[in-house]
């Protein structure tokens, strides 16, 4: 049995109902009615033109910002790798060099983690459809690289053992059974010659360990490539990708391997000039200053990224209403 209330709410509701269903088709039956006004469709396709052109104007001055400002961070950095590779202790100094150039070699993988970690982002985003990012996935690969020949001048820049006399003559002498002995110290060459040689085998042993472990990254990346292109329901962004990477696998191996031969088969530094202790508390304070400097710019690099990444998307997207609108005049414009 239908409860009397409810009917009475339904009756009461029904020419409510019915008014607002006359008022949509009022309403449709009108904008059918209304003629399109082509005239302003075309002008909105000429303001949505110069939005475009203003939007391109402005993506090429985040561009040329993000080239100028990484040619600053590369010039910095090769300036002073530049440096550090051509000095080297001094007995004054003892290890203060080597130390500043395990340091810096540190800072240049710290630096490679970073542009690794942002190409990991990069990449997704080109996975999941961005085909405009793939080709910033190779420029972080070039820094990359260039970070690996760094560490590896570094690493050869620290003198190796020499083969010199160990005892020099202090000056003097005396008798003994008929017999002169001079007297001897040990060298003080010999000695700074023994440490550098310890440090230089210590570094190129963690430069060539570091070298063969990327090695193997290299390869286990290369199988999950080859897995993945296996899928046949990959998006087409995904397959080109995915391709890109793994040719670009054999050049960045080919690279690494030669690193690793000139590491390992590099048996004396270049010229190199001697810091006294002083000296090297001064560069120390330098490259101190370089860094903090490099971190910073480093950072605003990246974020200069994500907004020009984000400024060509919504160009992209721009350009799409455009195309539509065009398509829709097209069609219309009779």
């Amino acid at each position: 049995m239908k409860n009397p209330l409810i009917a009475i709410g339904l009756a009461a509701l029904a020419p409510l109902c019915g008014l607002k269903a006359q008022e949509a088709k009022a309403q449709e039956t009108k904008a059918q009615e209304t003629p399109i006004d082509l005239e302003a469709r075309k002008l909105s396709v000429a303001n949505l033109e110069s939005h475009i052109a203003q939007r391109e104007q402005r993506l090429a001055e985040w561009g040329n910002d993000i080239v100028e400002l990484d040619a600053r961070i590369e010039k910095r950095i090769d300036s002073l790798v530049t440096m550090l590779a051509g000095l080297r202790d001094s007995q004054q100094s003892r290890t203060a060099v080597t130390k500043m150039k395990k340091e810096a070699i540190e800072g240049l993988r710290r630096g490679i983690d970073l542009y690794v970690a942002k190409r990991k982002e990069v990449r997704e985003h080109v996975r999941t459809g961005d085909d405009a990012a793939l080709g910033d996935l190779g420029k972080f690969d070039q820094r990359i690289i260039k970070r690996v020949d760094q560490i590896a001048e570094l690493a050869k820049s620290v003198p190796a053992h020499k083969d010199l006399d160990k005892y020099v003559s202090d000056g003097g002498g005396s008798y003994w059974n008929g017999y002169y002995e001079e007297n001897t110290r040990i060298s003080e060459e010999w000695k700074q010659n023994r440490r550098d040689g310890t440090q230089a085998d210590k570094m190129r042993e963690d430069t060539t360990k570091a070298l063969r472990e990327s090695l193997d990254r290299l390869d286990q990346r290369r199988r999950s490539l080859k897995d993945l292109l296996a899928n046949r329901t990959l998006t087409e962004s995904a397959r080109n990708l995915y391709q890109s990477e793994l040719g670009q696998i054999d050049a960045y191996e080919d690279h690494l391997n030669a690193r690793l031969r000139d590491v390992t088969t590099h048996t004396a530094a270049g010229p190199t000039q001697a810091v006294g202790l002083e000296q090297a508390h001064d560069i120390e304070a330098l490259l101190d200053d370089a860094r903090r400097d490099l971190r910073e710019d480093v950072a605003r690099l990246f974020r200069s990224y994500d907004q020009f990444s984000e400024g060509r998307a919504y160009l992209e997207s721009l350009k799409a209403n455009l195309a539509a609108r065009k398509e829709w005049l097209e069609k219309n414009d009779k």
